[in-house]
């Protein structure tokens, strides 16, 4: 049976491999404003380390208990997990909650997928979210860093950002600037790109419903989908991949089985 144990607070310091690596002061505020008044109603989760103990679970709620000035916090002490386990532990946590930002959640499913060498879909069965969920921020880790901070700070969509992992640095970061200054849309930006890939040339206009069929399925694979056709009908499907996990991905979503 799983008991609750209060902690005095600065016996215990955060883990080394938290995903979360910003916090927002205001928000942290708001939490500590509220737990002068309710307390603390969730468990953090740690494990000892010492006359010390190690946090797994609950950083946001720990540095806000701290604000509130509580001597005490409850905690949830895991001694049973080894140190596969526990970061293990913190990172589904983090991830199943959605607190992170979008880099820290492509960070946290990377460290997940090197510390128990998962593929996409595996990873996205232990944190509940789909390969294509998992395929989709992993790529985040593609952009450069100036780049990634403009989509942790919100000036950048997904949209965007998974539009911009398919180019090299240099021209992530003048696209990624034009899109700000122009306040581009998603569609905006790819199609700046895929002049760009095509010596600057304007490409041929196209209906919209090719475009819509394009964008649909490129959400569906999770992948970069270039769809060309002619009047007649007749033309190509390109699908881009970034590793040969996301290619093993595509091959099952297609229905292919070696």
């Amino acid at each position: 049976m799983t008991t609750t144990r209060d902690i005095p607070i600065e016996k215990i310091h955060p883990g080394s491999n938290q995903a979360r690596r910003h916090f927002d002061e205001r928000a942290l505020d708001e939490l500590a404003e509220s737990l002068r008044s309710s307390g603390v109603i969730q468990p953090i989760v740690l494990r000892s380390d010492g006359d010390q103990f190690e946090l797994l679970a609950g950083e946001r709620r720990w540095r806000a208990a701290q604000r509130a000035g509580l001597a005490t916090v409850p905690a949830i002490v895991r001694d049973d997990l080894d140190p596969v386990a526990a970061q293990v532990l913190g990172l589904v946590e983090n991830l199943q909650r959605e607190s992170l930002s979008p880099m820290e959640t492509a960070y946290g499913l990377k460290r997940l997928a090197t510390l128990l060498d998962l593929t996409h879909e595996k990873i996205g069965q232990r944190v509940g979210k789909s390969r294509a969920y998992v395929s989709n921020f992993l790529r985040l880790l593609t952009l450069c860093e100036d780049v990634g901070a403009m989509v942790d700070a919100g000036q950048l969509s997904m949209g965007h950002a998974r539009a911009l992992a398919g180019v090299d640095a240099a021209l992530q970061r003048r696209f990624a600037k034009d899109c700000l200054s122009g306040q581009w849309s998603v569609r905006r930006l790819e199609r700046a790109i895929a002049r760009g890939r095509n010596g600057g040339s304007t490409p041929a206009r196209r209906e919209p419903e090719w475009e819509r069929l394009e964008r649909q399925l490129g959400e569906h694979l999770a992948c970069p989908v270039t769809l060309q056709a002619d009047g007649s009908g007749r033309g190509e499907l390109r699908l881009r991949f970034f590793s040969l996990d996301e290619l093993d991905g595509l091959l099952e979503q297609l229905g292919y089985r070696e």
